[in-house]
């Protein structure tokens, strides 16, 4: 035990030795009071210190099998990346070198002579002015049209057919015209009686009739992809109730349709399709856009 100075000191009646040895414990504690005695708790803590920082570089010296492991395998997939990325660059430049010049002429295609009946139904308020176009231009194809009034209506539609016949061409497409008070023009189809309806699909329907005039057997994508899209803003076109709206397709129709006809082009099913929109949609007056091409039209349809 410590000495300390005492203002009145006392003769010790016990002396007590300066290690008391206890009995064996079986959980034994340490002296905090030989710990605060033995010296300064600094030299402790630098002495912790050091062994945590070689223990720290120790650990990174020697990490852990797995992340070797790890890292090879990251490696690998990095290197196999670098391989598959030079390959594809290799493969781009090669196509764009051998890269076919697409054609975009019709195949050629032998077909027997066709002849066909159809019978459709056509409303007199919008007559089918491309069945008129048509037998101007298909000049390998005779149409002979017959007409009939339904009970619905009082009158036929304002458009006269040609009649006279021609035995030099090849197909014949005979169409039984039915005057009737329907929404749009009908194709009237034996299977089941369902009907196929929209002068756009029934030009379609024609144009599949005849190889010759069928323009899926173009080679050309963009070509076949133009036209569906341009028959189809026909189409729209007889159910859109907005003007700005209808205004909108007319200018998008104008701005991919072939306006220019001087370099000889001959008119197609496109031509014939946005002529008969127009007369129909715009009665009173044609869109700025399309007055001249469609005047032209006027001139060769009719």
């Amino acid at each position: 035990m410590r000495n300390e100075m005492t203002m009145y000191q006392l003769k010790p009646i016990v002396s007590l030795p300066q290690t008391l040895r206890g009995r064996k414990t079986m959980y034994e504690m340490r002296n905090i009071h030989e710990e605060r005695s033995t010296g300064n708790h600094t030299e402790v803590e630098d002495k912790i210190a050091p062994d945590i920082t070689e223990q720290v570089i120790s650990f990174l010296k020697n990490p852990l099998p797995e992340y070797n492991a790890l890292e090879t395998r990251q490696e690998k997939i990095l290197t196999q990346l670098a391989e598959l990325k030079q390959q594809v660059l290799t493969l781009s430049n090669f196509l764009n070198q051998t890269k076919p010049v697409v054609s975009c002429d019709k195949v050629p295609k032998k077909q027997d002579p066709v002849n066909v009946n159809l019978i459709i139904n056509v409303n007199p308020k919008r007559p089918p002015y491309s069945v008129r176009a048509l037998q101007r231009v298909w000049r390998d194809s005779q149409i002979n049209v017959q007409t009939y009034i339904h009970s619905s209506v009082s009158e036929e539609g304002p458009v006269c057919y040609q009649t006279a016949k021609d035995a030099s061409r090849n197909n014949v497409i005979n169409v039984s015209l039915i005057w009737k008070d329907v929404k749009d023009l009908e194709i009237q189809s034996g299977l089941r009686g369902y009907h196929v309806t929209g002068e756009t699909n029934f030009l379609r329907y024609l144009t599949r009739l005849i190889s010759s005039h069928d323009y899926e057997n173009s080679n050309c994508i963009d070509d076949l992809n133009t036209i569906d899209l341009m028959l189809d803003l026909c189409y729209s076109l007889y159910y859109e109730e907005s003007s700005k709206q209808k205004y909108e397709i007319v200018s998008t129709i104008a701005d991919k349709l072939d306006l220019n006809w001087s370099n000889g082009r001959s008119p197609n099913i496109v031509d014939i399709a946005v002529w008969c929109t127009v007369k129909q949609v715009f009665s009173e007056q044609c869109p700025p856009k399309l007055k001249k091409w469609f005047q032209t039209c006027e001139t060769l349809f009719t």
